[in-house]
């Protein structure tokens, strides 16, 4: 006889873009803030940093102060584990969402990006240190106390890794590569954590941004020259490439880039120059949109981004310039089924 053990999920079901409708928008916050938003599990709390603090909002509570943070620029929540991962100045904490069993995670190099794994214990960290007067980035593989650790690949001198993300298995994950400081991405790595084993994905044109869907088969990127008003787009495409299609509703300033829960929906932003964000949601299929909010940012930077994080059960959507490279109030989109 063999007993079988199995995990049980609830995820949401698959909803385009005509069964949904916006029925709040809201600012949740008025200080501003610099980390983008990371959701909880059960979608009822985010957390982010503002005012040297880590903060943990509630939907039906608010915002409580829940621990001393001098600069955090990246704020991660473990699914399995329900810890928070954070990157301080560099260096890597991880804590209770209460604030309590800090613990820092000792790495060779201060840290610029980080990532939970979807189904196990495991973060990966991306490190940078200068060698010879250029930048040298490594990826490793880290616990949540670092007892464990572990470097997984580096990329060569000169070239910085960035857009860090798992696969849906948890034994893969994906990364770009820019040239220096460069913002735009002109290769995509699949790497596997466990043994040496890298594979290039085919990227047809430089990216600002990539983002790898919850399946982890398909792909998006904000691809064009950004630089230019009417310059870029959003690309949908298949991890392998094929399937290359256009989603935005026209050429423009894109940001913002996430997928839906069920990786059938995208959500952006479109960026003008009077420092306005109109706020979009496309079907993956490219059958249609809906638009979400027209923003009028608090800052007029004409490079400024905008980070958008999408609940776990698909019902809310936090977003606002706070990227972890510049600063703003958060705001809250509430959306339901027709």
């Amino acid at each position: 006889m063999a007993v079988v053990g199995c995990e049980v999920r609830r995820t949401p079901a698959p909803e385009s873009t005509r069964q949904l409708q916006v029925v709040g928008v809201r600012r949740i916050m008025d200080r501003p803030a610099l980390s983008p938003a990371a959701w909880s599990p059960d979608s009822q709390a985010l957390a982010y940093s503002s005012d040297q603090r880590l903060w943990v909002y509630t939907l039906d509570r608010g915002e409580k102060d829940v621990a001393p943070a001098e600069a955090v620029t990246a704020v991660a929540w473990s699914r399995p584990l329900n810890l928070l991962a954070l990157i301080d100045r560099g260096i890597v904490w991880t804590l209770r969402p209460d604030g309590t069993d800090r613990r820092r995670v000792p790495l060779p190099e201060p840290a610029v990006e980080l990532a939970w794994a979807p189904g196990s214990d495991r973060l990966a960290v991306v490190v940078r240190h200068p060698v010879d007067g250029q930048i040298r980035t490594e990826l490793w593989l880290v616990n949540h106390d670092g007892g464990f650790r572990r470097m997984v690949t580096r990329a060569p001198v000169g070239r910085a890794m960035r857009d860090l993300q798992w696969f849906p298995d948890s034994l893969y994950m994906l990364y770009g590569l820019s040239a220096g400081r460069e913002q735009a991405m002109t290769e995509l790595w699949r790497v596997r954590i466990s043994y040496p084993d890298r594979q290039q994905i085919l990227l047809p044109a430089p990216a600002a941004m990539v983002r790898l869907a919850p399946t982890g088969r398909y792909l998006a990127t904000v691809g064009g020259d950004q630089g230019a008003e009417g310059g870029g787009q959003v690309v949908l495409s298949r991890v392998d490439g094929s399937g290359r299609f256009a989603v935005a509703p026209q050429a423009g300033r894109y940001t913002g880039l996430a997928w839906s829960p069920q990786g059938e929906k995208v959500v952006f932003a479109q960026l003008s120059g009077d420092a306005r964000a109109e706020l979009w949601m496309a079907n993956a299929d490219g059958s249609g949109h809906l638009h979400l909010y027209s923003y009028l940012m608090e800052y007029t930077d004409p490079g400024m981004g905008v980070a958008i994080a999408w609940s776990p059960d698909g019902r809310h959507l936090v977003f606002g310039t706070n990227t972890g490279a510049s600063r703003g109030p958060i705001w809250l989109v509430t959306l339901q089924r027709r």
